[in-house]
């Protein structure tokens, strides 16, 4: 065998990764890996709770610096709302696992609705002669 015949290693290898990819995009886009991916979703969801805390937190810092109870009552403290899987199955509960706010604690009741769990990140801002809260009145409108 005369030198030069052949493909070089690093064509072979450059093909099989690319080939590799080309099966993982066509898997992905028909949608068999979907359900795949949707899994590690759902295991990763574990801590959506904690990083809705720590939003809200962020929220509550940033109202420590409002004037006015508008502001306090626009601001994402109040208003921003969360879809959480709090029990944890993989679905989003359209009547209990979503629009909750950060103020929610165990026990809120919205309507017909009391959750079972919330966000629960206290905020107290002073606005005047007035101290808002999230659910204490004055506070977060309801």
């Amino acid at each position: 065998m005369a030198k030069g015949q052949g493909l070089p290693l690093s064509f072979i290898v450059i093909a099989a990764i690319s080939a590799l990819v080309l099966i993982l995009i066509v898997a992905f886009t028909i949608g068999g890996l979907g359900g795949f991916f949707k899994q590690i979703n759902i295991a990763g969801g574990s801590d959506e709770l904690s990083t809705v805390q720590t939003a809200c937190q962020n929220a509550c810092n940033k109202a420590q610096f409002l004037t006015t109870e508008s502001q306090f009552n626009n601001s994402d403290y109040c208003s921003k709302t969360y879809a959480i899987d709090l029990n944890k199955d993989g679905k989003i509960n359209a009547t209990t696992e979503t629009k909750i706010h950060c103020w929610y604690t165990p026990g809120t009741v919205k309507g017909t609705v009391i959750y079972a769990s919330g966000p629960g990140v206290d905020c107290t801002v002073q606005i005047g002669a007035n101290t808002y809260t999230g659910a204490s009145t004055p506070g977060c409108p309801k």
